[in-house]
């Protein structure tokens, strides 16, 4: 029997054999892939989730790194160790091409190799990807494993490039975490200062969570940018490292252990960011024990350095202390034991004592009372010429001890006079 024709023959089906070790792959149509990552994004899948899904449609490894070459998320398991994490990632320089190739155009990018030509991670993977986009900025590159010697899996790619709206969707929400996690470390901070989170067990819950330790000995610490540009202000906290409150030229925080030495080296950072020393105020608030913790008294330690950076400020107007740019509750004196008394008691106390005296008098009573009392030492305190205070000062100090200056009257005085100075110093600002 004769064959039939060939055009009458059943049409033989041709057999493709798969690579040894490769694995059939069925591929999804890309817009469902695209929705399903999309849906899955907006019902909080991170990335290494997305990344994972989306190399189950194309076959192959996925990482996605930042701008800078360093890894954002992979599909495969990922290192919790951050050495591991750094080898994972490409250089800035790979990175860049890839990158800046889109801009270059077909013609350029295509000579340039770049279609060929894989980013190879330091742990020796290679991919082949693209820019990822939010808006009118890169949020980094999206890599497909590059098998050995061969070139772009266009299909893979087109399946890959779908997921860079679910990846932005992600990026946008991990934004708003952080901003929303700034705005509650001021929160905190603001609560901790009054005390607002109690019982104990939960004050020391919260504050570990944003990295304060008040099992330890610590202190609040109050803080007043003295200079001209509030945006260098802000922009010296931005590598601070702990938590925060600021409020237009002042600033809050809690320092814990050696608090002397942990403000030092704080405002050593700040001069240094600012480029001038006595450009920020520093005061602290008496230590807290620490154990137990307890709520209130730190909350004290808060309303103290207010009160002591108050005080500060008044004597830095004043010469000689101009240099002088941090105060410690503990180095204080007789105003440790003032600062507990409220200030209305403290304002009638020296209204009382003093007399209706003037500022400018109380100033020089201050000077009277803080140095060895001569004319000479008075006028250098207040920068002023001796022969302007020789018929004022003996007035005054006459005046005010009935031309009797004992030891007691002068003790009274003096807490009199730092009675208004504190008052005034805690009168806030209009």
């Amino acid at each position: 029997m004769d064959d039939p024709p060939a055009a009458a023959r059943p049409a033989r089906r041709r057999r493709h054999r798969a690579r040894p070790g490769a694995t059939a792959v069925t591929r999804p149509d890309p817009a469902r892939l695209e929705a399903d990552l999309v849906a899955a994004a907006l019902d909080g899948a991170e990335w290494p989730e997305l990344l994972a899904q989306l190399a189950g449609a194309v076959g192959r490894s996925v990482r996605l790194l930042d701008m800078t070459g360093n890894l954002l998320a992979a599909s495969e398991p990922t290192d919790a160790d951050p050495a591991g994490q750094a080898a994972r990632g490409s250089t800035a320089v790979a990175m860049a091409a890839l990158l800046v190739g889109p801009a270059l155009g077909p013609p350029l990018s295509d000579a340039l190799g770049r279609a060929d030509a894989p980013v190879v991670c330091r742990d020796g993977w290679r991919g082949h990807g693209d820019p990822v986009r939010m808006g009118n900025r890169y949020l980094g590159a999206l890599l497909v494993e590059a098998a050995a010697g061969e070139g772009t899996d266009a299909c893979a790619w087109r399946l890959a490039a779908v997921a860079g709206t679910a990846l932005a969707i992600v990026a946008v929400r991990r934004e708003a975490h952080a901003a929303a996690l700034a705005r509650r470390v001021d929160v905190v901070i603001d609560d901790i200062r009054h005390g607002a989170i109690r019982p104990a067990a939960e004050f020391v819950r919260v504050a570990e969570s944003f990295g304060l330790d008040v099992c330890i000995p610590h202190a609040g610490v109050a803080l007043r940018y003295m200079g001209t540009d509030p945006d260098a202000w802000v922009a010296a906290w931005g590598s601070i490292g702990f938590p925060v409150l600021r409020e237009g030229e002042r600033a809050w925080t809690l320092l814990s252990g050696d608090v002397p030495a942990e403000l030092a080296r704080l405002c050593g950072h700040l001069a240094y960011q600012l480029g001038s020393s006595p450009a920020v105020l520093a005061a602290a608030g008496p230590a807290v024990p620490g154990d137990p913790a307890d709520p209130a008294e730190t909350a004290a330690s808060f309303r103290s350095a207010d009160a002591v950076l108050a005080l500060l400020r008044t004597s830095h107007e004043r010469a000689p202390d101009q240099e002088r740019t941090t105060l410690l509750f503990d180095e204080l004196g007789l105003e440790r034991l003032l600062l507990g008394v409220p200030a209305a008691r403290l304002r009638a106390f020296a209204e009382r004592v003093l007399a209706g005296l003037d500022p400018g008098g109380v100033d020089l009573l201050s000077a009277y009372l803080e140095t060895d009392g001569t004319l000479d030492a008075v006028a250098d305190r207040l920068d002023t010429q001796p022969a302007k205070l020789r018929r004022r000062l003996p007035t005054l100090v006459d005046g005010l001890t009935n031309a009797d200056p004992t030891t007691a009257r002068l003790t009274t005085l003096h807490a009199a006079a730092l009675a208004h100075h504190l008052t005034t110093a805690a009168t806030p600002d209009p």
